[in-house]
């Protein structure tokens, strides 16, 4: 794969570009069904809502935001909240686009089909992303190996099936992979001139920018952002002076961002603060969010000292499915013990090995109860750097083994392309079914089900009115597929009457509450009681048991009582239908026209 088209290395990087382009159009044109991603959907869904309000302004409502609102006096509702949670930097990117889908901007599966346009939109940013980190990891891999080391990175990245999934998902950490795989590069070329005695301020300027970027991409970045300016601090020759500049421009951004929080919320931190606050407490994340009446948790070292070892003891036990099943990225941990003999190769290396320290550092406190489809799981950013050293590491061991001189196809190439052909099981066992799936089936591919059907979300949008929100277990699946302003369901159950009762006093009115798969996800049937959603396993349960005829009999002062399939599946002969998506409204309804 010599850098001459014409030479002995064209035939092989001609075929490399055309999988490449195979397997991105297969990821969005066969195999796609739909994000499958919560923070993807609420990004998505406020991308539409910038391109419609000119406004950082949100269809999903989380309380522990609203009550930050309330707490500052900013008299807001569902209808038009401003957005204090997510970050701005893919919802503003994916906002440039839908500025030119504004016919596909309602989703309307009779219409489009099944499959929304948007979310293939979004897949086509995914597979972009994903085709620049392949070729920012092999421009670092030339820089800091060879052209061998290179292609055998560029090619574990190809054939990678779980980050191609992660890539189209619409997750906020499909942006960072590339953005990481910049900041790496980058630092490469930095090292590079650090070593030769040449000036290395450009290179690290540029750093700091794009660790900027991957801070408004995603909020627990910053503790890769971190890794690198300690990285750089340390192991750059003379970078101690160069790392002021990559410190300057995350700096800044957050103080802007601090600054605009401040007038929306009162609270420089908004709604991220519930992200902050997860991680020195007991108390997970997904579960604070929902708080409408915060309290500062109680920080207590001895429990956070245990949750954070239980953690890595689960976190490191399956570090292999973390990095995407890539043998090669797991191989870094070998890389770590080896002399390199470029200079710049081994601060590179000693980089990489602080970046993971202290993303271990916040994967362990904030948890990863999803394992390594969390949304907060960064494991995965740092596979395609740490699969260039693993690489590198195959390629010196398998050169000890060989008692042949000269040439010969195995002798480069043996143990890489067993390493290669493990890390490419899950694509082996998983695309071809996919694949069957999406040209017999088309756009009626199923979906991600469950906890997610977009196409009977729809319904919610021709039964409630103009001036209604309501509540859900999946606020992000609501607002973007049904379009409709929606809460997230709140921890008390108490507070659901404070929030409609403010809402009620400026002008709108909670229409009932939707219930999908997510809150009935459990290991026992006892979590319903005693889980996340305790204090609403009345409409957790009641779906599931009219499947045999039985009710669960909401409490007699919930006026919501009325329940709405969105979902039916069938049981058995004599049974009724399991009503796993459930609207609960107060009164009969109709489809508008």
């Amino acid at each position: 794969m010599s850098s001459n088209s014409s030479g002995p290395g064209a035939l092989p990087r001609m075929v490399f570009y055309a999988a490449a382009l195979v397997m991105a159009l297969l990821h969005v044109f066969v195999t796609f069904r739909g994000l499958s991603s919560a923070e993807g959907m609420n990004q998505a869904q406020l991308a539409r809502q910038i391109v419609r309000t000119g406004t950082y302004q949100t269809l999903v409502t989380q309380p522990y935001a609203w009550a930050q609102m309330e707490t500052a006096q900013k008299e807001k509702t569902p209808m038009a909240m401003p957005e204090t949670v997510q970050p701005p930097l893919q919802p503003l990117l994916w906002s440039v686009a839908f500025r030119f889908m504004q016919p596909w901007l309602v989703y309307d599966p009779v219409l489009g089909g099944a499959v929304y346009m948007l979310d293939r939109v979004i897949a086509c940013f995914g597979v972009a992303w994903y085709l620049l980190t392949i070729f920012l990891t092999h421009g670092a891999a030339r820089k800091l190996f060879d052209e061998h080391v290179a292609a055998i990175a560029a090619v574990v990245l190809l054939l990678c099936e779980p980050a191609w999934q992660m890539m189209v998902s619409g997750a906020p950490r499909a942006m960072l992979l590339p953005l990481f795989a910049l900041a790496f590069r980058l630092y490469a070329s930095a090292a590079c001139r650090a070593v030769e005695g040449r000036g290395a301020f450009l290179p690290l300027t540029l750093l700091g920018v794009v660790c900027a970027l991957m801070v408004v991409t995603h909020w627990m970045a910053l503790w890769i952002v971190l890794g690198v300016i300690v990285g750089v601090a340390l192991f750059l020759p003379r970078g101690k002076v160069g790392v002021i500049g990559v410190v300057l421009f995350p700096a800044l951004v957050l103080a802007a961002w601090g600054w605009w929080n401040m007038q929306l919320c009162g609270d420089p931190l908004g709604g991220m603060k519930a992200l902050m606050q997860a991680q020195s407490s007991s108390i997970g994340h997904d579960s604070l969010i929902r708080d409408f009446t915060p309290s500062v948790p109680l920080l207590q070292v001895d429990d956070l000292l245990r949750r954070v070892g239980l953690g890595w003891l689960e976190q490191l036990g399956g570090i292999h499915a973390h990095l995407g099943h890539a043998v090669l990225a797991s191989l870094f941990f070998v890389a770590l013990v080896h002399r390199f003999r470029k200079p710049e190769a081994g601060a590179a290396r000693w980089l990489l090995a602080v970046v993971f320290v202290f993303v271990a550092l916040g994967m362990g406190l904030i948890g990863l109860p999803a394992k390594e489809n969390d949304e907060n799981t960064l494991y995965i950013v740092l596979m395609p750097a740490m699969g260039t050293f693993g690489a590198a590491m195959l390629v010196i061991l398998w050169s000890r083994f060989q008692t042949v001189d000269g040439f010969s196809f195995l002798s480069r190439w043996g143990a890489p392309l067993v390493a290669i052909g493990i890390g490419a099981l899950p694509m082996v066992v998983n695309l071809p079914v996919l694949m069957k799936f999406g040209l017999t089936m088309g756009g009626k591919i199923p979906p991600h089900w469950p906890p997610f059907l977009p196409e009977r979300a729809y319904i919610l949008r021709l039964l409630m009115e103009k001036d209604e929100f309501v509540m859900s277990d999946s606020p992000a699946f609501v607002a973007w597929y049904a379009d409709v302003p929606c809460v997230n369901l709140p921890m008390q159950r108490l507070d659901y009457e404070t929030m409609k009762t403010k809402a009620a006093e400026r002008g709108a009115k909670l229409a009932g509450f939707v219930m999908t798969p997510v809150s009935a996800k459990v290991e026992r049937i006892t979590d319903i009681y005693t889980g996340p959603y305790a204090e609403w396993r009345d409409l957790v349960m009641r779906g599931p048991m009219l499947a045999f005829d039985k009710d669960f009999v909401p409490h007699p002062d919930f006026p919501f009582k009325t329940p709405v399939p969105l979902v039916g599946t069938p049981i058995g002969d004599k049974e009724n239908l399991s009503l796993s998506m459930t609207f609960y409204t107060d009164k009969a309804r109709a489809i508008r026209k």
